[in-house]
Parts: C-alpha cells; structure tokens; sequence
C-alpha cells in the first residue's frame, strides 16, 4: 500500500510538470500579415478566439493532440481600419490568456507561437471573419505497419485410383530408360559447379557486410531521425548580470536594440568556431552538419532555456555542452526597458572559417531595422 501510494504521488507530479504552460509574458511572437484571406497548410486544428475574460469552449480534438508535438500555433485576427492598431496588443493578449487558461497542454518548449494580421482597410469581408481563431499545427503520429498474414493453399485432394495410375506410367517410363554413365557424370559435374558457386556468393556477402561494419567502425557519419536536446536555466555557468535585478531603463524611453553576444556577430562567431571541435568523420560529412538552435533570455541576457535540434545526436550533445559555457548576452531593449527575448540561428559549416558559425539568426520580438545593435553604454545612464 505505501508503495502503491508513493506511485501515485509521483505519477501526480509528472503530469502536473508536463501541464505547466508558459505565463503570456514569458512568450514570444512572430508577427505576419497579409491583405488576403490567410491559409492554413496541413496537420491543424481550429479553435475561435475569445477576446474577453475566461476560459473557451473545450474541443475533443485540440485535447486530443496535446500528446503530440506541438509545432506552431498562429493566431488569426482582422483590422478593418488605421484605429485598429491601438487595441490590437490587449485584444491579443486576451485571445491567447483565454487559450493558455483553456489548452495548456498543448503550449509546449518547442511550440512556435504567431500573430497573423489580415488587414483590409476599405471594409471587412466574410472570408477574414470566417477564419479568424487559432490554428494549432501539430505532428501526427507515424502510421502503423499492418502485419500482412499469407493465406496457406490448402492441398487438393487426389482420388486414390489417379494416383495408382500415374504411379503405374512413372515405374514403366523409368523401367524403360536405361541409365547412362555420360549423363550421370554430367549431372554430378553440373551439381558440383552450383554449390561452388553457392559457396562463392556466401563468401562475397560475408565479406561485403563484413566490409560495412568496417565502414561504420571507421567512422561513416550516421543520420537518424531529428532529435532535440534540452537545457535549462541551471545548466549554465554564466552569473546574473551587475545591475540587472529588475528590468534596465534606458536613457531614452524609446531605445531599441535586438539581444546580441559579445561585440556582435564576430564574437558569436568565434565562440563556436573555439568552443566546438570537430571530429575528422564530420569534416568529411561538413555538409551535413546542420542543427537549429533555439535560446530563451531573461531581460539581464542570461539563457533561461536552450533547445538544440538535429539528425546527428552526437553532434547536438556538443553543440549542448559549448552553450553551457556561455556568457552573458547583451538583452533586447524595447520602449527604452530591457524585455525578454528568443534567439534563433542554424549551425552549419562554414569552408573559410573552418567551424560552424550561426546562420540565419531571427530575434523575437522583432524590432524596427532602426534598432541597432549598440553597447549599455549608448543606451544606459552610468
């Protein structure tokens, strides 16, 4: 019984972490537009967005997906007029608050999280109304093998009084040939050659397999099914920021910069370039060395959580372990505070420097090319 009891305890806290979803202010946005009606692509499901307060009507299927990967959710919404704009933050929040409090299953760490604006300033149309809501885009599982069973023929029965006659035609047939020692010869010779030749081809597939797992053994470079590892805020070695216990004003109350590392791009740079060594087996694959990483930071620029995807598990582990040794990065500032932010870039492998360098970078929130990046010295007060 107190076995069974700890059981259920511990299967209570495990569901209860999985739940945990993330506070409104601890997402970050992608933000699209367009002038015509948005289109969804495939694997989704479809919920109508409430603006006010409190939960929504619950869907069977959206609960049901919430054990899948949650890849992206978008939100849909309309702007009819120039007006509409100064409503549209707290109209937003609301719509994914209602969400959050409704499904929080299915906000997950690797869940993209979209705001798509259908604008038309001449006068709403029905195609915009009738797609406005979430459209939460998830990975089905892969379809199960269904195991083929053969049907067996069954033998057909033979009437005993055919099988005597064709017994009585073979022995007459076989009395009247009479063996010959040519062709008995020919015969042994012929069935001596096929299982030499058996022989032979048993060899050259011992050899070839054994050629292979040589292969593998010296290091061919072994792509599997995408995998993502996790780090959290503990794994890292980096110290909170002097001076930055509650969010940073700036001098200007409508300062921006997008986070950054170091001195910019060549620092970042240089950190992989040092931090990750490469094996000889993956400089002969270099172009298949890719992974995708994913950076939460607080408002100081210390890494709240790290995400790092890709085909070769090896080479994610060594991604992992060299943004654990990570220093502080510099934070986005926005209307003049420092805010959280996300970080995206692609690994890959640059000839010229000899070591994988981020490509592809993308900071949410996005900011207005204006926002450069500067040092807290152009932005802060000493």
């Amino acid at each position: 019984m107190y076995k069974k009891g700890l059981l259920l305890i511990l299967c209570f806290l495990i569901t209860n972490l999985k739940a945990q979803a993330p506070t409104f202010d601890e997402m970050n946005f992608d933000i699209d537009s367009s002038s015509t009606v948005y289109k969804p692509s495939k694997n989704f499901a479809f919920t109508k967005s409430k603006k006010g307060s409190g939960a929504m009507a619950k869907i069977s299927k959206i609960d049901s997906i919430a054990k899948f990967p949650v890849n992206e959710i978008v939100l849909v919404f309309s702007e009819t007029s120039a007006d509409d704009i100064t409503e549209r933050d707290a109209e937003n929040q609301a719509r994914w608050e209602n969400l959050l409090i409704t499904y929080p299953d299915i906000f997950q760490f690797s869940t993209v999280f979209k705001n798509h604006c259908q604008y038309n300033y001449k006068g709403d149309t029905a195609g915009f109304k009738a797609i406005q809501g979430f459209y939460i885009y998830y990975t089905p599982p892969a379809p199960k093998k269904v195991a083929v069973v053969e049907k067996k023929e069954e033998p057909v029965a033979v009437k005993p009084t055919e099988t005597k006659k064709e017994e009585t035609k073979k022995v007459e047939v076989e009395e009247k040939k009479v063996p010959n020692k040519k062709e008995e010869k020919k015969v042994e010779v012929s069935s001596n050659k096929t299982e030499e030749k058996k022989e032979i081809k048993k060899e050259e597939t011992k050899t070839k397999t054994e050629v292979a797992k040589k292969e593998d053994d010296g290091g061919e470079f072994v792509e599997g099914p995408e995998a993502t590892t996790e780090i959290s805020e503990n794994d890292f070695k980096a110290k909170k920021k002097v001076g930055y216990n509650k969010p940073k004003k700036a001098k200007d109350p409508k300062a921006c910069r997008p986070a950054f590392y170091g001195n910019y791009d060549d620092d970042l740079n240089n950190f992989f370039i040092s931090s990750i060594t490469l094996t000889k087996k993956q400089r002969r694959h270099s172009k298949q060395l890719v992974s995708m990483v994913r950076l939460q930071l607080n408002f100081d620029g210390s890494i709240k959580k790290a995400m790092v995807t890709g085909t070769n598990t090896e080479l994610n582990e060594t991604i992992t372990n060299a943004i654990k040794q990570m220093d502080l990065w510099n934070p986005t500032v926005k209307n003049g505070i420092t805010v959280k932010s996300e970080v995206r870039f692609t690994l890959k492998y640059n000839k010229d420097k000899k070591g994988l360098i981020p490509e592809e970078m993308m900071v949410n929130p996005r900011l207005a090319p204006k926002c450069k990046c500067v040092p807290d010295s152009d932005i802060f007060a000493d």
